[in-house]
C-alpha cells in the first residue's frame, strides 16, 4: 500500500475512533449515575439530603457534560482553523482520557467534587466534533466522498450512543462479575482514551492547509444561538427544533432516574433499556420514516407525530408495570426517531446553500444547549413528582405543534 493511501487511512481510522469514544463518553454514565445519586446504599450522598437535593445534584451533573460541549465545541473548531487539526484532536482526546480516569477514580473513592471536575473535562474533550467533521472534509476529494465519511461518522457515534448505557449498565453491576462496579465502566473508557489519544499523536496526519486569520471568536456558541434567531429563513424552525430536542432530551434524561424510583432496577437493568430506546429511536429513523416520506407531506408527519409524541409520553409513568411501561416508552421513541430527520431536513432544505456548515453548527449547539437546560430542568422538578417531567415533555411537543400550525400556512 503506498505510503500516502496509508496515512489516510489510519487518518480516517483515528477520527472514526475519536467519535466513538466520545459519544460513549456522554452516555455510559446514564445507568450509573441515577442509582449513584439516588440510591441511599450507594454511600455517594447522606441518606439525611432529601430528594429534591438528590435529583438537583443529579440534575446539574447529567446537565454539565453538553454544557461544556455548548461552549467548547464552536471554540474548538476556531482552534482547529488557527492553529491545525491535530493540535486540537491531541488536547481533546487528552482531555477525554483524563476526564474518564477523574471520574473513575472519584467514583471509586467516593469524591463527589471530583465526579463533576471528571464529567466537566470529559465534555470539553467530547466537544470537538466540529474538528472531526472539519478533518473529514479535508480529507474528502469530493463531495460525494464527504458525506459518505459523514455518514461513517454518523453511523459510528449512532452505534456507540446506544451501545454507551449498555455497557455502562452491565460493567457496573457487581450482581454480573464482583469485578464490576460503578467506577469500572470509567477505567475501561479511560483505556480506550489512552487508545484514542495514541492514535492522533502517531497515525493521523495534519489536514488543515492553510490556517484560518480570521479573528478568534470565543463565544462562538452564543452567537450561533443568536444567528439561529436571527436568521429569518429558519428561525421558526429552529423555535420547533429546540422544543421537540427539549421534550426529548428531559425524558431521554431522567428515565434511568425513573426507574431507579419506581421500579428499583439494577443498573444492568436500566443499560438494557437504553439499549432497547437506541434500538427503537433506529427503527423510527431508519424504517418508518422511510415509509412515510414519500407518501405523506413532511409538514403532516411532524404535526401528527408531535400530538402523538405529546399524548403518549403522558400515559408513559402511569403503568404499575415494567413491561407496560417499556412499551409504551419505546413507542414514544420510535415517534421521537421519526421527527428529527425531518427537522434536521426541514431546516436544511429551508436555509440557503452556502449556509449549509453554520446550520449544522448551530443545530449542535442547539442540541447541546437542550440537553444541558433539560438535565437542569428534569433535576428541578422530578423531586417534586416522578410524573413532572412527563408533562413537561409533553407541553414542549405541543408547543412544537403550535409553531408547525401557526407557520405552514405562511410558507
Amino acid at each position: 500500500m503506498e505510503p500516502e493511501i496509508l496515512k489516510k487511512k489510519t487518518s480516517l481510522f483515528s477520527l472514526f475512533l475519536t467519535f466513538a469514544v466520545d459519544n460513549l463518553s456522554a452516555t455510559i454514565v446514564y445507568p450509573i449515575f441515577a442509582p449513584l445519586f439516588l440510591d441511599p446504599s450507594q454511600n455517594l450522598l447522606s441518606s439525611d439530603l432529601s430528594l429534591s437535593f438528590k435529583t438537583t445534584i443529579l440534575g446539574i451533573f447529567l446537565g454539565v457534560f453538553p454544557f461544556m460541549q455548548f461552549l467548547f465545541a464552536p471554540l474548538l473548531g476556531e482552534y482547529a482553523d488557527h492553529h491545525g487539526r491535530k493540535r486540537a484532536l491531541i488536547l481533546t482526546t487528552f482531555l477525554t482520557f483524563l476526564g474518564y480516569g477523574v471520574c473513575g477514580w472519584s467514583i471509586y473513592h467516593r469524591v463527589l467534587p471530583l465526579i463533576f471536575l471528571g464529567r466537566i473535562v470529559m465534555g470539553v474533550g467530547a466537544a470537538n466534533l466540529s474538528v472531526c467533521l472539519s478533518s473529514l472534509s479535508d480529507l474528502s476529494p469530493s463531495s460525494k466522498k464527504r458525506v459518505r465519511y459523514f455518514s461513517y461518522g454518523s453511523a459510528i457515534a449512532g452505534f456507540t450512543f446506544v451501545l454507551g448505557p449498555f455497557v455502562g449498565g452491565k460493567l457496573s453491576d457487581p450482581t454480573i462479575n464482583p469485578l464490576f462496579h460503578p467506577y469500572f465502566p470509567m477505567f475501561v473508557g479511560a483505556v480506550l482514551g489512552l487508545l484514542n489519544l495514541l492514535f492522533i499523536l502517531f497515525a493521523f496526519e495534519e489536514t488543515l492547509e492553510k490556517p484560518s486569520k480570521t479573528p478568534f471568536d470565543f463565544i462562538k456558541g452564543f452567537h450561533n444561538i443568536q444567528l439561529a434567531v436571527k436568521t429569518k429563513a429558519v428561525k421558526h424552525l429552529y423555535l420547533i427544533y429546540f422544543f421537540y430536542l427539549f421534550s426529548w432530551n428531559i425524558i431521554f434524561l431522567f428515565v434511568p432516574a425513573f426507574v431507579v424510583q419506581n421500579f428499583h432496577l439494577s443498573n444492568s437493568s436500566i443499560g438494557d433499556i437504553c439499549a432497547l430506546l437506541g434500538v427503537c429511536w433506529i427503527f423510527g429513523t431508519g424504517v418508518v420514516y422511510r415509509l412515510l416520506y414519500k407518501v405523506i407531506q413532511t409538514k403532516w408527519i411532524l404535526f401528527t407525530s408531535f400530538v402523538l409524541f405529546s399524548a403518549v409520553i403522558l400515559l408513559v409513568p402511569l403503568p404499575h408495570h415494567l413491561f407496560s411501561f417499556v412499551v409504551l416508552l419505546g413507542a414514544c421513541t420510535t415517534v421521537s426517531g421519526l421527527i428529527w430527520p425531518l427537522c434536521t431536513g426541514a431546516i436544511s432544505n429551508a436555509a440557503p446553500r452556502l449556509f449549509q456548515g453554520k446550520v449544522m453548527g448551530i443545530s449542535q449547539s442547539l442540541l447541546s444547549f437542550t440537553m444541558m437546560l433539560a438535565s437542569v430542568v428534569g433535576g428541578l422538578f422530578l423531586h417534586a413528582h416522578s410524573l413532572v417531567p412527563f408533562a413537561i415533555a409533553s407541553l414542549s411537543a405541543l408547543v412544537a405543534a403550535g409553531i408547525l400550525v401557526r407557520i405552514y400556512p405562511k410558507k
